[in-house]
């Protein structure tokens, strides 16, 4: 029987598996996926690289002049609140309005970056403001004072001296002379023995409140002040101990409100409500700065590679270049939105509910389109579900919605609803099933809505949180009542929860004929389907299965939702995604988690043919191919799997393909084709030279056996 390949056939399929993998590295481990935007706080640059903080999402950076892509870097924060920014010439520094300051200097033996916590001698973890003076000593403001590190953020010591206000707003630096504002007290500059700092005022600026913003321009040795009484500007004030705050207001409207000050050494600018201003140094004139940019809050601009680049308040980031003509979008990878929904189907069919509203994409989110026609209640939306070819929407003040065409029409699909805050959304099987905010549980007919209670059985305190669906039955996780279980035709729930030892069960799936459920402490427990055999037992333990998120004390005991998929139990928890294909005697990681936030919660688990996402909080969707996981096919869990010798090409592929079966040792006995949940597509006893099929888009698994026993199985991709 003939298993090789000629050189040059050699030849080119290590050509194409080249090409393969070059393709699958450059969208290896999980990338955001958008919908695009979101809430930027404060921004700084170091060499060829910007970086922005947001209000809940971290930090993004951004090394091309053309901001052509922004990269989260959100492992190792525990707090997605970034106050601040600082680069010391070595390291990037946050501040967090409530886990302090972290410092981005970790690195792992497979080159991944994540931030460390550095918070030794700090008292008060609402840090404020930063200032790098060099590459070890920094300055940190908070909200009760002012610390310092002179060793790169080892240890800080407090440095208060002289200081009566101690809510520090913001730094500013000219020469040697360190300046700072205060909430309630003005301006405050460190004196010339390096131990004190002094008053700094006029009667424009001492004791007066929301003393918030300060910009100093050293070029013209100028600083730019803002309080509740307007915008002040003083000169000379490197050498003078008197400084003269004069208002630079004018030619500003009159009902502006000032987020930020900036200067680039040529010009001032400001961040407000209204947009960008800007004023020439010398003689203060503002003008708006707005050609291209929305009607959208901007909270700060900083200069960048020849540039400005702005960020605002839910629309994301904007660019132009200088001299100024328009401002441009730049949102690639800033998924910084609010994400409150998600459902994904097919082969690349995704909803998202968003601050913003929902979106939808038919290519596994490369594009969105805004999907709210009709939804009224669309910037708060739950849940969303997929129930044959109508998408439905949960709503917090609204009830359910549904539509036939991907959003464009939505639809009241409420009667029966005792009321109108619906949670969450279920389907199976022709019929839908709600949870409402008062916990009480609802079915309605797919193609007639007419809501009916499913309380039967539950105990009045009963808080459902997950349901999933085998056979006939309804498997019911609840918080502080553990599991429940009843036919989609009877009349009542009954409790199954013998082994159970949590009964706080956050999330439940089914996988052949094993049932799961995810614990709020405890991890995920697992047991056989049928209702005679039901009794709970711990899968392996979750807490220890990805280093980085150990390493941070992140709880893999909580679980925050389940999902069955590929051959796999997938269960997720703040920071970390997981999967088993032994019924979880083992755990690994779904895929490259070092893009996950670490400080927000993975709250949904959905894929499409090729793809695992999960939904975030505060930073939207994430999402990995699922060819990073060794294959899984039905039926192989105890056999030899060798995943390196068998290569395919062309792969991805139109539907005809190659095998160079060059590195199998033995006599290949058969060649079979499955498909993602290892169904038999196909079946050769002979090996072709040739293989056609014809098979719908998506992912599937060749798999050769030899005469001796081995097992040799490569994953394939339909185009």
């Amino acid at each position: 029987m003939k298993k090789y390949l000629n050189t040059n056939e050699n030849f080119k399929a290590a050509a194409v598996f080249f090409m393969l993998f070059v393709s699958i590295s450059s969208f290896a481990h999980f990338g955001s996926k958008g919908p695009f935007g979101g809430i930027i706080t404060c921004s700084t640059t170091a060499a060829d690289t910007v970086y922005f903080g947001t209000a809940e999402g971290g930090v993004y950076e951004s090394t091309s002049a053309a901001l052509v892509g922004w990269r989260p870097r959100p492992v190792g924060l525990k707090s997605g609140k970034i106050t601040a920014l600082a680069h010391s010439g070595k390291y990037l520094y946050a501040a967090t309005a409530d886990s302090g300051i972290f410092v981005f200097n970790g690195s792992d033996n497979s080159g991944n970056r994540y931030w460390n916590k550095v918070n030794n001698g700090l008292t008060n973890l609402n840090a404020t403001s930063l200032l790098a003076i060099n590459a070890t000593t920094l300055l940190a403001g908070t909200t009760n004072g002012i610390f310092i590190t002179t060793n790169g953020g080892t240890s800080w010591t407090a440095a208060n001296g002289g200081l009566h206000h101690l809510h520090v707003t913001q730094f500013a630096k000219i020469q040697n002379k360190i300046f700072i504002t205060t909430e309630d007290g003005g301006i405050y500059v460190f004196d010339d023995t390096g131990t004190n700092w002094v008053d700094f005022n006029d009667t424009n600026t001492d004791h007066i409140n929301e003393t918030d913003e300060l910009s100093a321009n050293a070029s013209t040795d100028e600083l730019m002040v803002l309080n509740e009484n307007g915008l002040f500007l003083a000169t000379a004030v490197s050498t003078t101990a008197t400084p003269v705050y004069t208002s630079v207001f004018a030619n500003l409207p009159s009902d502006i409100v000032i987020q930020s000050v900036y200067n680039d050494g040529t010009s001032w600018y400001l961040s407000t409500d209204q947009g960008v201003f800007v004023s020439s140094n010398g003689t203060i004139s503002w003008a708006a700065l707005n050609a291209g940019l929305p009607a959208v809050q901007v909270n700060t601009i900083v200069s960048f590679k020849g540039g400005l680049v702005c960020g605002t308040v839910d629309k994301g980031i904007y660019k132009t270049a200088l001299p100024f003509t328009a401002w441009t979008v730049m949102n690639v990878g800033f998924n910084n939105l609010r994400t409150t929904a998600m459902h994904t189907s097919g082969t690349g069919f995704i909803a998202v509910a968003t601050e913003n509203g929902v979106y939808v994409s038919n290519d596994i989110a490369a594009n969105y389109k805004t999907a709210n026609n009709g939804l009224v209640d669309s910037l708060h939306v739950n849940d969303l579900i997929m129930g044959e070819s109508f998408l439905f929407a949960a709503t917090q003040n609204d009830g359910v919605y549904v539509t036939p065409d991907s959003g464009k029409h939505w639809s009241a699909a409420t009667t029966g609803l005792a009321t109108l805050d619906i949670k969450k959304l279920f389907y199976s099987d022709n019929t839908l099933y709600a949870i409402d905010a008062d916990n009480a549980i609802y079915h309605s007919p797919l193609t007639s809505i007419n809501w009916s209670p499913l309380q039967t059985g539950l105990p009045v305190n009963a808080e459902p949180t997950a349901m999933a669906f085998y056979g006939n039955n309804i498997l019911l996780g609840t918080l502080g009542q553990g599991i429940f279980i009843r036919t989609t035709t009877g009349s009542s729930w009954s409790a199954y929860n013998s082994g159970l030892t949590d009964l706080n069960v956050t999330s439940v799936t089914v996988m052949a004929n094993k049932i799961y459920a995810g614990t709020d402490g405890s991890g995920v427990f697992i047991s056989d389907s049928a209702k005679a055999n039901i009794h709970w037992s711990a899968t392996a333990s979750t807490a220890n299965a990805i280093w980085h998120t150990t390493a941070m004390n992140l709880n893999g005991s909580k679980i925050q939702a389940m999902a069955a998929y590929g051959g796999y139990v997938w269960a997720s928890y703040k920071g970390g995604l997981l999967a088993s294909s032994d019924e979880g005697v083992t755990w690994i990681e779904g895929g490259n988690q070092f893009n996950l936030p670490s400080f927000t919660d993975v709250v949904k688990i959905n894929f499409v043919t090729t793809r695992v996402f999960v939904s975030t909080e505060n930073n939207g969707l994430y999402s990995n191919a699922l060819t990073e996981l060794p294959t899984v096919v039905t039926g192989l869990r105890n056999a030899s799997v060798n995943t390196d010798a068998l290569q395919i090409y062309p792969n991805p592929t139109a539907g005809s393909f190659a095998l160079n079966t060059s590195n199998i040792k033995g006599q290949i006995s058969q060649v079979t084709i499955f498909d993602h949940a290892g169904n038999v597509k196909n079946r050769f006893n002979t090996l072709q030279d040739l293989y056609t099929v014809d098979y719908t888009q998506g992912m599937y698994v060749v798999q050769v056996n030899t005469a001796e026993g081995a097992v040799y199985t490569q994953k394939m991709i339909i185009q």
